[in-house]
């Protein structure tokens, strides 16, 4: 007999992110049986998976699809029929934006769909790709419960002086506010880091470093600010969106150079950030490889940009007791860190190098005043959670 499970889905506008975990007796999450990614959703597809004996029947039901939300279908059905591996139970979902509303994670029905559909608009990047996959599962297994799991409702706990900007208030009693982002990867950190350092720090500030970047301040494991806003374009800058603009920017984009308002999101969402500073690269390992002073100048603005926003964060804080890296620049750039850990230095944080090399948990000292800690994203591991919890 095959054990119960949950799949997650994490779907964007290239690729989909999937993964299966087992359940105990209880109910409660067990190992993570299966991995997987499907990359260039509307080109020549990729596919990794952790199980490479299942590879073969995966990219057959793959590559009969002609659409993205086709591909979904398929590989939501092609997972439940793998009974003699685990049975699901349900399907959890990553869904960037949940507004005032969602606090916590919901199962889904036709209102809160509808619902989540209407803030699209403030993440038109994340938010139509994730409902669809909501869809296209319905689609292929309507008897399924689904569970939807929101990257904004970790940011739900931070007080509304940190949420408001300085707009009539009209627009802020209308949700005009806000409500940062990566808040399932933040959500992990905080349960994470009590076991790598034997006790939860007071004061925290956990950068997110991947193509979107963002930094969070965590005072006893609850969010009580982060750099993102309304939208997933505020903040640090990004491997190709803007991050912190002024406004007479866009103002002036628009008035006096006569651009549309589409051609200035594809500017800001697309063309910015790294690959907007360097024209070389999005991707920060290019940059580091390159002898090009436009490569080093985006990185040295990057760098420098995130070690700000940690200061500005501190503000919140108080102080400062341990800073944590993660995504995929983030776990993975010794580098990146270093340079960032460089701007702080005055504050407590070091580096080992050793250590840092090898990409360890623990990147400083274990006296040192301010810890320094590499912790992998695993928002899989909290949407599952969520979902096992929910059905």
């Amino acid at each position: 007999m095959s054990v119960q499970a949950v799949a997650t889905f994490n779907i964007g506008s290239s690729s989909l992110k999937f993964s299966v975990y087992g359940l105990q007796p209880d109910k409660k999450l067990s190992a993570c049986l299966l991995r997987g990614a499907v990359r260039d959703l509307s080109g020549a597809r990729s596919v990794d998976i952790s199980d490479p004996a299942m590879l073969e029947g995966l990219k057959v039901e793959i590559h009969q699809c002609e659409e993205p939300h086709q591909l979904t279908e398929r590989l939501a059905g092609w997972l439940s029929r793998q009974t003699a591996q685990f049975t699901l139970t349900g399907i959890g979902h990553r869904i960037v934006h949940g507004g005032r509303k969602h606090a916590r994670p919901v199962v889904a029905n036709e209102a809160n769909l509808e619902e989540l559909a209407a803030l699209s608009v403030f993440a038109p990047a994340h938010q139509p790709h994730n409902l669809a996959g909501v869809r296209a599962v319905q689609a292929a297994l309507p008897d399924l419960p689904q569970t939807l799991s929101f990257d904004t409702a970790f940011h739900r706990t931070i007080p509304r002086i940190a949420e408001l900007y300085a707009l009539p208030r009209a627009l802020s009693e209308e949700g005009i506010l806000r409500f940062g982002f990566h808040g399932l990867s933040y959500a992990h950190i905080s349960e994470s880091i009590g076991e790598i350092l034997g006790s939860r720090p007071a004061r925290l500030i956990a950068l997110h470093l991947g193509s979107g970047a963002s930094a969070c301040a965590m005072r006893n494991g609850a969010s009580v600010a982060t750099s993102m806003g309304l939208t997933a374009l505020d903040g640090l800058p990004m491997a190709t969106r803007c991050g912190d603009l002024d406004p007479g920017v866009v103002l002036h984009l628009v008035q006096d150079r006569g651009m549309s308002p589409d051609d200035v999101a594809d500017l800001l969402y697309r063309q910015s950030g790294l690959l907007g500073v360097s024209g070389i690269s999005s991707d920060p390992r290019v940059l580091l490889e390159s002898s090009a002073p436009e490569a080093r100048e985006a990185l040295d603005l990057y760098c420098y940009r995130i070690a700000s926003q940690v200061g500005s964060l501190m503000v919140d804080l108080g102080g400062i007791d341990a800073i944590v890296f993660s995504g995929g620049v983030g776990e993975n750039s010794p580098e990146i860190r270093n340079r960032i850990i460089e701007h702080l230095e005055w504050l407590g944080p070091r580096i080992e190098q050793t250590v840092n090399l090898a990409n360890s948990t623990l990147l400083s000292l274990p006296d040192a005043p301010v810890s320094v800690i590499r912790i992998e994203a695993d928002e899989e591991r909290i949407i599952a959670r969520d979902c096992a919890s929910l059905l």
